[in-house]
């Protein structure tokens, strides 16, 4: 990896922090100005909280930076794709080699 590269993702990691610390703030005013004056409504930040809190999850996940939970998910895992291509292929081959009744008649 040259110097350029880590910078790069340096730089993408920064932007994901930043992003991070927007969510958490946003969404700790969001739920203050629900408690200061719609205490008894529904609770509506929640929306927000939700969505947001996904994207920046799924940013992180493509960041790398939640593979734990991820590989807890089997088609999730970077090989996974390579596993199921091989056994696939494996059925497959092991299908063909399968004589057919005519081919057994002679």
């Amino acid at each position: 990896m040259t110097e350029q590269d880590v910078r790069k993702k340096v730089k993408a990691l920064k932007r994901f922090y930043t992003d991070l610390m927007s969510y958490v703030l946003v969404n700790s005013l969001l739920v203050l100005v629900w408690l200061a004056f719609d205490r008894s409504g529904t609770f509506w930040p929640k929306y927000v909280i939700v969505v947001w809190g996904f994207v920046v999850m799924a940013k992180a996940y493509w960041m790398g930076l939640l593979p734990f939970f991820f590989y807890k998910i089997s088609f999730l895992t970077p090989d996974w794709e390579d596993k199921k291509v091989d056994e696939m292929m494996g059925k497959r081959h092991h299908q063909r080699k399968v004589p057919l009744r005519r081919d057994m008649k002679k």
